[in-house]
This record gives C-alpha cells, structure tokens and sequence, in this order.
C-alpha cells in the first residue's frame, strides 16, 4: 500500500470519490453535449451545420475523458483538463463566463492533480 504525500488517507486501488464524480460528471456532460450535437438531424435539418459537429466532438470527448477517468488512466484527466481549458479560451471575451469556467478549471484541476489522486492514476507495479 502506498502512502500519498500529504496527511491524508493511504492511497489504495479504490475509487476516489472526488474522482468518481468528476467521471460521473462528465459522463452527464458528454451525454448531453452528444445529444445537443445530434438533435438538429431529428428536427428539420438534414445534416449537422459546423457548430453540431464541434458539440458533437466536445461531447465524445467529454464521455470517453469521464469514463477512463473512472478505469484509473492517466491520459484521460489530462484530456478532461485540456477539456475544461478550451471552455476557458471559448469563454474568452465574456467576462462572467470566463470567471466561471476558470474557477471551474482550477478546482477540477486540483482534484486530478492533488497528491493522493496522482497516486490513484498511477500504474500498479508489476509482480514479480
């Protein structure tokens, strides 16, 4: 068993819970965005105008980040920060959003970077 840096809990092969609900969040995020992306075609339009698709893509992204996030892998909280970051440069020119989204990025960024998740993103080590 491995000990985080900090002064809290050991870190053991157990879900986090501020993890599980960053995942369970962005899961509801990803699927959201995915069906905004998509309900155009089930109304008039007949194909996705450019600003569906970009959803569409934010939207897969959100639900493939939430649900590796939750399995433990390390790229994935990279890809919900970058995630979380493209808000905050999108919200650029809008001051109340881009307070908002970086207040957003931060705290998520502390809780996939703090000590004891970075122990829970680690690889197991392999046994003898």
């Amino acid at each position: 068993m491995t000990t985080s840096i900090s002064n809290e809990e050991p870190v053991t092969g157990r879900r986090i819970p501020s993890i599980l609900a960053v995942g369970v969040l962005f899961l509801a995020l990803g699927v959201f965005d995915v069906y905004r992306g998509i309900a155009p075609i089930f109304g008039t339009a007949s194909r996705l105008a450019t600003d569906d698709k970009q959803v569409l893509a934010i939207g897969i992204a959100a639900l493939v980040g939430g649900a590796f996030v939750l399995r433990g892998h390390n790229w994935a909280r990279w890809l919900l920060a970058i995630w979380m970051l493209l808000h905050v440069v999108i919200s650029m020119g809008h001051p109340g959003q881009l307070i908002g989204h970086a207040v957003i990025f931060g705290y998520l960024t502390f809780l996939l970077f703090r000590p004891r998740a970075s122990g829970y993103f680690r690889p197991a080590a392999a046994g003898p």
